[in-house]
């Protein structure tokens, strides 16, 4: 193929605020699914068997039924009519098909997969900013310490001694940057 006339480079560029939480999925991968099946087929050539595993086979269904979201959604951002939305929705349509089908081979199912990730998601992002947290810890630290030092102050000093100095500082002792006032 003449890379000039890459079909890639005429279509548009995805605009990431919208199409990048389909995009940007996490996905964790057990032992079990690194266990070798066999897919077997037939075709023209006789049969093949091809081996890969559950892992690969759940990466697969993840990927068409992820596609098949944004042909949605393009759908309808993009305000698609005509032979292109039946075309994106054919092809959505065909690739769910496929997804199914795999989903049933292997008792998997997408869309629990999806929510069981989203609350896992939700139930990090509280905790999700970790140098937030440190810094509000500093905080935190810093503010006791500094009540904890007024409270020594406040035992050390007896009640029945009263103040006499004024309550601001005097004069010769402002600090250097307070002259400039």
């Amino acid at each position: 193929m003449n890379p000039e006339n890459n079909p890639a480079d005429n279509m548009p560029k995805l605009p990431m605020e919208i199409y990048g939480h389909v995009l940007m999925q996490s996905a964790e991968i057990d032992e079990y699914q690194k266990q070798e099946l066999t897919l077997s087929y037939v075709d023209l050539d006789g049969s093949h068997e091809l081996k890969t595993c559950y892992g690969d086979v759940l990466k697969t269904i993840n990927a068409l039924m992820d596609y098949t979201r944004m042909l949605d959604i393009v759908c309808d951002q993009w305000e698609l009519t005509g032979f292109h939305r039946a075309t994106y929705e054919y092809h959505a349509g065909k690739l769910r098909e496929i997804a199914d089908k795999f989903q049933k081979a292997i008792s998997y199912d997408y869309a629990a997969a999806v929510e069981k990730c989203r609350k896992k998601k939700a139930r990090k992002q509280a905790y999700s900013d970790v140098g937030e947290d440190a810094l509000a810890l500093a905080v935190r630290s810093q503010q006791k310490a500094a009540e904890k030092q007024l409270e020594d102050q406040k035992t050390e000093e007896p009640v029945s001694s009263i103040e006499t100095s004024p309550p601001y500082p005097a004069e010769n002792t402002l600090p250097a940057w307070e002259d400039d006032f």
